[in-house]
């Protein structure tokens, strides 16, 4: 009931005690917002929301990577691992950065932990593209591709660079 009365209450004092011409120029404006909304998707500025997706083709842990300062998980050597959700990726540019994780029996062995760092062009992305993929490859090498699902355009590369024939294009 109170809830109401002060519906009826704001209604009356802040939309009837506008001007003719303000109440109608103000509804003109919240349809054509809903027109723009929900009619014309196209005229959006382009979406910079993404799920960065990473995929490891080394055979070393990634313990942590990030694209432009934005998290991505840890992934398994020869496998793919997460995807982190929520994230804002824009420019013209992708820095990314990795760590290299090690074993408890690479440690006894003397191998220490490794930070590694890159920077790339940004590829592509079209209006549907939400997930980012970044692949590690050997030799420090990183392919970043755009997909509108879970499905990397690099799907193709095998979990094991390694055993590919000399020769043959990845």
């Amino acid at each position: 009931m109170l809830v109401r009365w002060i519906w009826n209450w704001l209604l009356n004092q802040v939309w009837y005690g506008l001007p003719k011409g303000a109440r109608w120029g103000l509804g003109a404006l919240i349809a054509g917002y809903f027109v723009w909304l929900f009619f014309m998707p196209n005229l959006h500025p382009m979406p910079t929301d993404t799920s960065i997706r990473g995929h490891s083709h080394i055979d070393r842990p990634v313990h942590r990577f990030w694209v432009n300062e934005r998290g991505g998980g840890n992934l398994g050597a020869y496998g793919g691992g997460s995807t982190v959700c929520c994230q804002r990726i824009s420019g013209d540019t992708a820095e990314v950065e990795w760590i290299l994780s090690i074993t408890g029996e690479q440690e006894r062995q003397g191998m220490e932990v490794e930070q590694h760092s890159v920077a790339l062009p940004m590829p592509e992305r079209s209006r549907e593209d939400r997930y980012l993929h970044v692949h590690f490859l050997p030799n420090h090498e990183i392919k970043l591709g755009w997909s509108s699902d879970l499905i990397s355009p690099y799907a193709h590369l095998p979990k094991r660079l390694d055993q590919v024939e000399e020769g043959a294009d990845p």
